[in-house]
C-alpha cells in the first residue's frame, strides 16, 4: 500500500538528518540533493513528483561505518562522473529494501530490487538508483579499504540483486534491522559498537564474495537506465559547448531525438531545461569560488555555455531570484545564498542556514 509522511507507517527515532518538511514544497528535491550531497557524495537528485516530493533521512555513525534509513517519495538519484571528481569517498553502499523497489544500474548492470532484497553500488563508478514509487530503505555506508583483499569482488557485484529469498539475505537483512532497532531504542552499548561494526562488515563481505543469484530486470528497464547514464554523463562532459542540442545528444546516445524527450518528460523534465539547469548551477558554484575571484562573470558564464550575458543574466535571475552580481556579492560577505529556484521566493531565501540545522551523526 501506499505510505508517506505522517501516515503513521514508520515513525523512525533514529537522528534525524534531512527533512524536506522543513522547506518549502517547491524547494525540496533541490533539498533533498543538496543534504545528500553533503551527507552521502556530490550526487544529482531528481523526481516527476515535484511539489508533491517529500523525504526523509536518519542514521548513526558505527565505527568507520554508516547506517541510514531512508524514506522518500519517487526520485531517480545519479552520480557522473563529474560528480566522482567533485568529491568521492571511495565507499560501498548497501541497501536494504524495506518497502516500494529501487531499480539501480552500474558497471553495465542493471537490477530491480524489491522488498526483501539487497542490493549494493560504489561511490568511485558512475551509478543510476531510480524509485517508481515511494519507498524505504536500510543503507549501510562501507568505506572500501575496510572489506581489504575482498574490495576486488565488489566491481562484479554492484547493481545486482540479492534475493530476499535466499537463506544468506535473509539472515544479512535480518541481522539489519535488528542493529538499526537497537540503535534506535538506544540499547546497543558503546562497547559492543565496535563488534556490532565486525558483524556488519563480515556480511557485507559474504554478499560482494558469495554466489548471489543475481536476477536482471526486464531489458526494456535495463537499457532505459543505461541509455539515461550515458546521456547525462555526455551532457556533463560538453556543458560548455554552447551549440549543445538534443540532436547532437540523441546522435552521441545512438538514440533518437523522440525517444530523448520521452526519456526526460518520464523523469518531469525536459532536456534543454536540463541542461539549462545544469549549466546555472556550474556558474552559480563558480561564483560563490573564491578562487575564481579574478575571473569575469562573463568568462564563467561563457565556460558553461551561456556566453550572452543579457541572456545569462536573466536566466541566472528566474532560477535564484537575484543577478549573478548581486549573488557573488552576498557569498563574499557571508550572506544566505541562494540554493534553488527562486519560485517567487526572493533573494536571500537560501537552504544553507535550514542545512545547518539538521541533527549531526551520533558518534
Amino acid at each position: 500500500m501506499p505510505f508517506g509522511p505522517g501516515d503513521g507507517t514508520i515513525a523512525p527515532p533514529m537522528p534525524l538528518l534531512i527533512d524536506t518538511a522543513v522547506v518549502p514544497a517547491s524547494d525540496r528535491v533541490e533539498f533533498w540533493s543538496e543534504s545528500s550531497r553533503r551527507i552521502y557524495h556530490p550526487l544529482q537528485v531528481r523526481s516527476a513528483a515535484k511539489g508533491a516530493f517529500w523525504g526523509r533521512l536518519s542514521g548513526y555513525e558505527l565505527g568507520p561505518l554508516g547506517v541510514f534509513r531512508v524514506v522518500a517519495a519517487p526520485n531517480t538519484m545519479i552520480r557522473t562522473g563529474s560528480a566522482i571528481a567533485a568529491g568521492d569517498p571511495e565507499c560501498v553502499h548497501v541497501a536494504t529494501v524495506l518497502r516500494g523497489r529501487l531499480n539501480a544500474a552500474q558497471g553495465g548492470r542493471t537490477c530491480v530490487a524489491r522488498v526483501g532484497d539487497m542490493i549494493c553500488y560504489e561511490t568511485s563508478h558512475p551509478v543510476l538508483l531510480r524509485s517508481d514509487g515511494p519507498f524505504e530503505s536500510l543503507v549501510v555506508r562501507v568505506p572500501r579499504d575496510e572489506l581489504g583483499p575482498d574490495a576486488a569482488h565488489v566491481g562484479s557485484r554492484t547493481a545486482v540483486r540479492f534475493s530476499g529469498r535466499l537463506a544468506a539475505t535473509r539472515n544479512a537483512a535480518a541481522y539489519l534491522r535488528k542493529l538499526v532497532d537497537r540503535l534506535e531504542h538506544g540499547a546497543l552499548a558503546p562497547e559492543t559498537a565496535s563488534i556490532a561494526a565486525d558483524g556488519v562488515l563480515d556480511l557485507v563481505r559474504t554478499l560482494i564474495t558469495g554466489p548471489g543469484g543475481g536476477v536482471r530486470g526486464p531489458s526494456e528497464l535495463r537499457s532505459r537506465a543505461e541509455i539515461l547514464l550515458t546521456i547525462e554523463s555526455f551532457i556533463e562532459a560538453n556543458l560548455g559547448d554552447p551549440e549543445l542540442d538534443p540532436e547532437e545528444i540523441a546522435r552521441a546516445s545512438f538514440i533518437s531525438t523522440r525517444y530523448l524527450h520521452k526519456l526526460f518528460e518520464a523523469e518531469g523534465t525536459s532536456v534543454c531545461r536540463w541542461v539549462r539547469t545544469e549549466r546555472l548551477d556550474r556558474c552559480r558554484r563558480d561564483l560563490a569560488d573564491r578562487d575564481l575571484d579574478h575571473w569575469t562573470i562573463l568568462a564563467i558564464a561563457s565556460r558553461w555555455g551561456l556566453p550572452g550575458p543579457q541572456h545569462f543574466s536573466r536566466l541566472f535571475r528566474a532560477e535564484y531570484g537575484c543577478s549573478p552580481r548581486e549573488f557573488r556579492r552576498d557569498a563574499r560577505v557571508g550572506a544566505p545564498v541562494p540554493l534553488t529556484r527562486a519560485r517567487g521566493a526572493g533573494r536571500g531565501s537560501g537552504l544553507l542556514p535550514v542545512i545547518s540545522t539538521l541533527v549531526p551523526l551520533a558518534s
